[in-house]
């Protein structure tokens, strides 16, 4: 599922929210930007995917690895899961919420995804234990 970054989120058959946006909703037929981003949000970015929304019933497999697995395999404090069934929110200082496909963790780390500086600034603002 492709939705180009900071587009009004309407997956699920929701209806368009201006405060909602998207980000990481990539694909293989559409180049994104690519980058370095900190490890310390990297780190955040796999705790909120330890707190999942929206969890579907089927696994979306990374459209960049041939024959990925089902379930992209991540640990987290002792905890282990598979990404790709669920979503994550970043709330911003702006007004923004921001929803990331969970597989944005596998995007970023292996991928080189850069999402967009306003989505790593409230990653930078939040507080994850």
């Amino acid at each position: 599922m492709y939705f180009q970054d900071l587009s009004p989120y309407t997956y699920l058959n929701r209806e368009p929210d201006p405060n909602l946006l998207t980000v990481g909703w990539l694909d293989a037929e559409h180049e994104f930007p690519k980058g370095k981003v900190p490890e310390s949000l990297l780190m955040k970015v796999l705790a909120l995917c330890f707190n999942p929304i929206n969890p579907t019933r089927g696994i979306h497999p990374s459209p960049f690895v041939q024959n990925s697995p089902l379930g992209y395999p991540v640990e987290y404090k002792g905890k282990r899961m598979g990404l790709g069934s669920a979503e994550i929110r970043v709330l911003g200082n702006n007004g923004k919420t921001y929803a990331a496909p969970n597989l944005i963790y596998h995007y970023i780390k292996d991928c080189g995804y850069l999402p967009p500086q306003e989505f790593l600034d409230a990653l930078n603002s939040l507080s994850v234990v």
